[in-house]
């Protein structure tokens, strides 16, 4: 079934508008694990390496910490490659936030209290974190890296790619003329593009 309803739905809508009886497909939120590895899978930066210490995205600047560097040592702002999502630090601590604020953001439990199912909100704190975090930013930068590695000055082939990558199907006709609209003949404009395509919906959810 479609996610999405049209006029000659009216009368589903009407008599059952919360969808208990999945008169349509629903739409779910990917959980914050899935959010942050597709944001860097699709900017060719998520490490699948298995197993190994966790990473604190927040105070060693989201990359392959491997627990042993001291706080104030250097470490590079933009690692080469990203841990998965499911190797965050998280937990809690009575002196500071041990959670990272993206995943408390995107309803990751702290483990204070047992969590049989996550609650899935849709919140503006979530479509801030996409507007102006560092991470998405970073991630645009070396997405556009990748379109132009993989399509050159070709431009149309890039939007194709990015939608593929991103969102995981080619763009439709308006879709492309927009972007093309967006990108004006400009390879240097794709970093702004790839934030516009984390920025979709769809690039969340599972419609």
């Amino acid at each position: 079934m479609a996610s999405e309803t049209s006029a000659t739905d009216a009368e589903s809508h009407a008599r059952d508008p919360e969808n208990r009886s999945l008169w349509r497909r629903p739409v779910r939120r990917l959980e914050a694990e899935a959010v942050w590895d597709s944001l860097h899978a699709a900017a060719g930066r998520l490490d699948l390496q298995v197993g190994g210490p966790s990473f604190d995205s927040e105070a060693r600047g989201a990359g392959t910490g491997n627990g042993t560097q001291a706080a104030g040592e250097a470490k590079a702002a933009t690692p080469a490659k990203h841990r998965r999502g499911a190797y965050m630090t998280r937990g809690f601590s009575s002196s500071h936030e041990a959670t990272p604020d993206f995943l408390r953001t995107f309803d990751a439990d702290d483990g204070r209290e047992p969590c049989p199912r996550r609650t899935r909100t849709v919140t503006a704190p979530q479509a801030l974190f996409l507007m102006n975090s560092r991470e998405v930013d970073r991630a645009a930068e070396a997405l556009a890296a990748r379109l132009r590695a993989a399509a050159g000055d070709d431009l149309a082939r890039a939007v194709d790619l990015g939608h593929r990558w991103v969102l995981a199907r080619p763009p439709g006709p308006a879709e492309h003329e927009r972007a093309m609209a967006v990108l004006e003949n400009a390879p240097g404009r794709l970093a702004r593009w790839a934030w516009l395509l984390f920025n979709l919906d769809e690039f969340i959810h599972v419609p």
